[in-house]
Formats: structure tokens, sequence, C-alpha cells
């Protein structure tokens, strides 16, 4: 069966519905003609408004932001010269604040304008003429949106104002913050409903849109953040009841773009090697003059790929806490042989070693095609390994799990008796998460859902507080809503 991906469609259909938040600034037809109450009517008009929320849902934009952020603020990425560096300086160094761009422009507004695309489908949807089978399907999917977005904020921001309307007599403008509780309901809630109706994995014939793989594991990262490790069992048990999510065999193949789709992605951010589409993290990830290098010899740079001025690394500690004969340690480069054909040591300099985890041999420019992972299965499986953890401490199940993952990149399986108790068994799952999940966004939740973050920046000699588990609200948005008080600290 054909797949179609989603990201091609949207281009074309996502136009049509910019009118929702830019109607001053564009010319458009009679409002008459092309209004919601007629545009809404049809399959056809609801998937455009869709597939605009998956549009913002997929942080193409900001490839790098999302994996330096959630990396250099841990023990895991470094970057140093250049407008990058400057823009990491605050995050390497724990003195962000309200009035950093990024936290509006990318971590809150795109999520909002999905949110209000969401919110619009499922307003209109109702009083449609589709049929009611694409009705329940269409309805999981914007639930699904919605409550993706909440989920991603939470990150970063802990809890959000809940947005369920676009109708400002029924949620005013000024919207104050939910209670805990009523926001880890409404997240659950909408995750669990919405899987009921998605298709199971194998039927999408359409690669990145939504499935019951998706609501339920985006719900397994939300209850691993609120540490509901009942929960996470429950849930995870359902994703590996779908019999269909497995490892990729190889490691390093599992990112190759050929290999994009396989059966371990489970949510992906679908990028292409073009303008406004593109994974652009390798291009600082190149070392100056990289041609190609032993440890990766799939790849080779050529002219019409971009190599930044500045240089995304990886932090020392982490590069020499692998194992020799790890797999994984070899999507790290050491070594490489620059333009001049002379082999440059990056071990000379400190913090130096080179992440080149997204290449793509066609890569135009700064835009390489490369997914960015968002969700592995191997992120459900230690998930559970985790939560089993939590509950009983190390049990034969939790162990295997971790096995399950480890030994695709090292034949040295763990046994019950040497991974100890619960601390240290924890400790066990949070290094092969580091090993795994490196360049792929995950180290600070997990740093702070094992209470390291801000004990690990310290031992970095860095001031960092208690309250930076959180970024504060976006200045900009405490000024355009009262009700949304800041967090505490900042």
């Amino acid at each position: 069966m054909k797949t179609i991906n989603i990201k091609h469609i949207s281009r074309l259909l996502v136009l049509c519905f910019i009118f929702t938040s830019c109607e001053a600034e564009l010319d458009l037809p009679p409002v008459d003609e092309f209004s919601p109450q007629n545009v809404l009517q049809s399959r056809e008009g609801l998937e455009a408004l869709l597939f605009s929320a998956y549009q913002y849902d997929n942080i193409e934009q900001s490839v790098k932001d999302e994996i330096l952020i959630n990396e250099v603020t841990t023990d895991v990425g470094f970057v140093r010269i250049g407008a990058v560096e400057r823009e990491m300086k605050p995050y390497l160094n724990f003195n962000w604040d309200p009035s950093d761009p990024k936290f509006q422009g990318v971590f809150w507004a795109p999520r909002y304008r999905a949110i209000r695309d969401a919110n619009t489908v499922l307003e209109n949807i109702g009083s449609s003429s589709v049929d009611e089978e694409t009705k329940a399907l269409i309805t999981a999917e914007a639930r699904y949106l919605r409550a993706a977005q909440y989920v991603y904020m939470y990150r970063y921001f802990g809890v959000v104002p809940l947005r369920t309307t676009t109708n400002l007599d029924e949620q005013p403008q000024e919207l104050p913050l939910p209670s805990e509780e009523e926001f880890s309901t409404f997240v659950e809630t909408e995750l669990r409903e919405a899987a009921t109706n998605l298709l199971h994995p194998s039927e999408q014939t359409q690669r990145g849109r939504a499935t019951k793989g998706h609501a339920l594991a985006v719900l397994t990262k939300f209850l691993m953040q609120t540490k509901q490790w009942a929960k996470v069992v429950e849930v995870t048990q359902q994703i590996m009841d779908l019999n269909y999510y497995e490892l990729f065999p190889d490691y390093r193949a599992t990112f190759f773009v050929e290999n994009e789709g396989n059966k371990e992605i489970i949510v992906t951010w679908s990028l292409t090697n073009e303008q406004g589409f593109g994974n652009n993290y390798q291009n600082g990830a190149f070392p100056p003059g990289f041609m190609h290098s032993e440890s990766v010899p799939e790849f080779t740079w050529t002219t019409e790929m971009a190599n930044w001025a500045t240089q995304f690394s990886m932090r020392d500690g982490f590069y020499d806490s692998f194992e020799e004969e790890d797999d994984r340690k070899q999507t790290i480069i050491e070594t490489y042989t620059n333009l001049g054909g002379n082999t440059v040591n990056l071990r000379g300099t400190a913090d130096n070693t080179r992440s080149l985890k997204f290449f793509d041999n066609n890569q135009i420019g700064n835009f390489s095609g490369a997914d960015h992972p968002y969700i592995r299965y191997a992120d459900i499986l230690l998930s559970r390994a985790e939560a089993l953890n939590e509950i009983n401490g190390p049990t034969q199940e939790s162990v295997d799990l971790v096995n399950q993952v480890r030994t695709r990149s090292i034949d040295d399986p763990y046994t019950l008796a040497e991974v100890g108790g619960k601390d240290s068994f924890n400790d066990i799952i949070l290094q092969e998460r580091g090993w795994e999940f490196f360049s792929e966004g995950k180290r600070r939740e997990d740093l702070i859902r094992h209470d390291k973050f801000i004990e690990y920046a310290q031992d970095r000699g860095l001031n960092a507080q208690p309250y930076q588990i959180y970024f504060p609200y976006p200045q900009a948005e405490i000024n355009a809503n009262p009700a949304l008080e800041q967090r505490s600290g900042y």
C-alpha cells in the first residue's frame, strides 16, 4: 500500500486556513465565500484545517533549538562560536529570563496555533456534512493534536492555560492557569479518548498522521513527567499489545533517511531537505572543513551542504561514559578527514566530539531531510522499565526491558543481581537513556524526572536554582494575559 507523507499534503492545504489568524494581512476572497461555515462543511475542508494543526505541531524550523536547549542545559551537549552560541549562552549558564524570544516563538506560540486550529475543527465538525465514521476519526485526531501540544508545553513550562475553544464568550482572552489536577485530568482524558477512535498504526497510510500509537505514546511521556507510575505500566502495555512496534535491528541505521517510517519510530517530526522543512541540527555539528569520518562511512559532505561556523558538540564526560564496544558511540565522531585530506583529532579541544546522528547525503544548503524522532519504541520500553522499578524495585521484567534496548548496541546484558536496589537501577536506567537518546532532545526532561537536573548544573559550577526545572512563561504572554501569573523565581 502506498504511503503518503502528511507534510507534503499540509504544505498545499495549510494556506487555505491562514485566515483564521492573519485575515487583516491577506488579500482574501469575500468572507461569505471563504468562511468556516462554508469551508468546514466537507471532509476536504476539515482535513485542510486539521493539517494546519499538524503543520504547527511539526517543529521543522526549530530542530536545532529543540535539541540544543534540552542538551546544553545538561551533562550531554555543548555549543561554541557564533550566533547560535550567543542564543544558547543563557541556557549554558542557567541565566535565562522571560524575555528570551525562544520561549514565545518556538515553545509557545506555534503550539497555541495548533490548539486554535484543533479547536476550530472540533467546533465545526458536528454541523458538517461528513459521515459519522469520518467525524469520529477527525475528532479523535483534533483531540490528540490539541492534547499533544499541552504535553509538549508541559515539558518546558509546567501547566499552561487550557484553551479549549475559540469562542471568547466561553473562554475570555484573559485566561488563568488551571490547577495541576485539572490540567492533568484534561490531558489524560483527551489522549485516552482519542486513542479509542484513532487508526491502528498498521492501517494508517499517511506517515506522520496520528494513530493509536501516537496518542498512547504521548500519554506515556506525560505520565512519566507527572510520575504516575502505575498508569505508565498500564499504557505501555497497551502500546505493546498493538503488536506493531519493534526495535530496528541496527541502532545507527534507525536514523538513516532511507529507513524513515520504520516500526521503531512512533512519533516523529517529519522533515525534507528544503527551506522551511529541514533538519538544521547537523549543520552546526559538522566540524570545520569536514569531509568524512571513518565512524560514519556512509556519509560524505558535499559543497551543496551547509557547514555553519557555530559548533554543536558533546561533553567529554558524556562521550567517555560509553563502553568502547557500544555501537551507539559510533554515531559520535572524534576524528575526521577535512577538505584538505588531513586527519583532525577533535579530542585536542575539550568537549568537542560531534554527533552525526542525522546526516543526509542529499542535504541541500541548511536543510537535511533526516526526520527528528520524538518518541521511539525504545523510549516506551525504558519508560516501562523505569515505572516498574519505581513501583516494585528491580524485577526480571524491568531488567529484561532495559536489556532489549541495550543489547541491540552492546552484547553485555545486565543481570538482576548486578543492578542492585531501586536507586542504583534507576541510575542505570538514566545512564542507558543518555546513551540511547543523545541528540534527540530528551536529556533535560530525564534529569528533571530523576531529580538530577539542578544537581548536575551545580556540579558544573553554575548557580542553578530549583525553580529552573521549568522555564518562565514568555513575557509577551504575561503582558497580553493579565490573568497569567509568572512562575515563582522569575
